[in-house]
């Protein structure tokens, strides 16, 4: 838990952040469009199809999004453009048991804007009460080199007490949820419980935070000169 919080590691996490960010937009793209690359675009799908599965740490993600009306968004209606579904298979691709551990949103730009967490019937998981969540997003470490990988791998770095913090409200919510639907109805599956905790996030401040760490002199990380994301 403490390495995650080190500077040294925070901020390397944030200048790979940054670089693949950059490289994206430095060509006219973003996060989302390097998602759908050209493809029709159709709510709900997911892009790419099949999911990315990093063999390395086991982890599954895709991008997508639900239409203009959709309640299930962080803050419907506001900045979030889709979301990434971020997931962890420990014993392989396409093997049981599938772990939901965070959705990244994603606002018109491309860049990450939020994190929230989903009820077990949104994406169908193998639900994982949060301390078990919570060891296993901190160990997950994406070595692909796709601008997506990258930015989960950073973004499970520099907000891995917000994270731990949000999957913990997240099954405080449900017990809450099954303590008033009572023993007949199962919150896990109660359609009008979606998002089960939320958190806007302000990335630019973020690393503007870390940028204060890097010393004046003798340090050339890739954060130093760089604009702000």
């Amino acid at each position: 838990m403490e390495a995650a919080r080190s500077p040294a590691r925070q901020l390397a996490a944030a200048a790979r952040l940054v670089t693949a960010l950059r490289r994206l937009e430095d060509r006219g793209s973003n996060l989302a469009a390097n998602f759908i690359r050209g493809r029709r675009f159709i709510a709900e799908a997911h892009y790419p199809a099949p999911d990315v599965f990093d063999s390395a740490s086991g982890c599954q993600y895709y991008f997508h999004a639900h239409n203009a009306h959709s309640s299930n968004r962080i803050n419907a209606g506001a900045s979030e453009i889709g979301h990434i579904h971020v997931f962890a298979r420990p014993n392989g691709a396409g093997m049981p048991p599938i772990h939901h551990l965070i959705a990244i949103a994603l606002d018109p730009c491309g860049r990450p804007c939020g994190l929230f967490t989903t009820n077990r019937w949104v994406t169908g998981e193998d639900f994982l009460p949060a301390p078990a969540a919570i060891s296993l997003a901190r160990r997950l470490r994406l070595r692909g080199t796709a601008p997506a990988s990258r930015v989960i791998d950073a973004l499970l770095i520099l907000y891995a007490t917000e994270i731990a913090a949000l999957l913990t409200a997240r099954d405080a919510r449900i017990a809450a949820a099954q303590a008033e639907l009572g023993p007949h109805v199962e919150a896990f599956e109660h359609r009008d419980l979606e998002i089960t905790s939320s958190l806007p996030i302000d990335l630019p401040a973020r690393l503007a935070d870390l940028r204060s760490l890097i010393p004046e002199t003798g340090t050339d990380p890739a954060m130093v000169g760089t604009r702000t994301v």
